[in-house]
C-alpha cells in the first residue's frame, strides 16, 4: 500500500476521539469493546499466520444482542472499526507507526488496571486463530511464533500483577508490543498470504 492508499485507511485524531467516544456511547451495545480491548484483539487477529476474515473476528466487537444495522450510528461504528483494522494491518509491525492503545488505570482497589483490556482483547484475539495454525510453517517457524506468544504473555503471568504499579505495568505492554511486531514481520518473513484489509482499498487484498 503506498502513502496515499494507507492515508484512507487511517483514522486522523477526530476520528480517533470520535470513534473513542461512540465506542462508549449508547449507539453500540453496554458489552461493546472499548478502544483499548479493540486495539488489542485487532493485534491478535492481524499476527494470525492464517489470515483471518472480516466475517471471523467483527462478530466479537459486540455481542449478538439485537442492534439495528440501520442506524447511522451503528454503521458509523462499524466503518471505524474496519478501517481502525486496516490502520492496523499497515502500521502493527512499525514501532513510529503503532503503539497499544491504554487507559490509565482505576484508582479504585477493585477496578480495571492499565493494560488489562488491551490483553483481555488480545487474548480473545488469539482464541480466534485455528487450531490448525501452524499447519502451513516449518517447525522452527512455528516454535518462534509460540515463543512469541509466550514472550506477549508473560509479563501478565507475573505472581505480583496484583500488586504492580502503572509504570511497570506499561512497561510490560510495551514488551508485549515488541512480541507482537515481531510476530507481523516473522509472518511476512515466512511469505504467509498478506493479512487482508477489510475495506476496498485499490491494490489491497480485501477480507470477505
Amino acid at each position: 500500500m503506498n502513502t496515499t492508499q494507507q492515508g484512507s485507511v487511517c483514522l486522523s485524531d477526530s476520528e480517533m476521539d470520535a470513534f473513542e467516544a461512540l465506542l462508549a456511547s449508547d449507539v453500540v451495545p453496554d458489552d461493546c469493546m472499548s478502544l483499548e480491548m479493540l486495539d488489542g484483539y485487532l493485534a491478535a487477529v492481524i499476527v494470525a499466520p492464517m489470515p483471518l476474515k472480516t466475517v471471523e473476528w467483527l462478530p466479537s466487537v459486540w455481542s449478538e444482542s439485537e442492534v439495528d444495522m440501520r442506524g447511522a450510528g451503528v454503521q458509523k461504528v462499524l466503518s471505524l472499526v474496519l478501517r481502525y483494522h486496516d490502520e492496523l494491518v499497515e502500521t502493527l509491525g512499525d514501532p513510529e507507526g503503532w503503539a497499544p492503545f491504554f487507559y490509565g488505570g482505576d484508582e479504585e482497589a477493585d477496578g480495571t488496571r492499565l493494560g488489562d483490556e488491551w490483553m483481555t482483547g488480545f487474548e480473545l484475539g488469539l482464541s480466534l486463530w485455528p487450531e490448525d495454525w501452524a499447519d502451513d510453517l516449518d517447525g522452527h517457524d512455528a516454535a518462534t511464533f509460540e515463543g512469541l506468544i509466550e514472550r506477549a504473555m508473560a509479563p501478565w503471568a507475573d505472581d505480583d500483577m496484583a500488586e504492580a504499579d502503572d509504570d511497570t505495568r506499561i512497561e510490560w505492554l510495551t514488551a508485549t508490543a515488541a512480541a507482537v511486531r515481531a510476530m507481523r514481520h516473522l509472518r511476512d518473513a515466512c511469505g504467509l498470504p498478506p493479512v487482508p484489509h477489510a475495506m476496498v482499498v485499490p491494490g489491497a487484498p480485501v477480507g470477505a
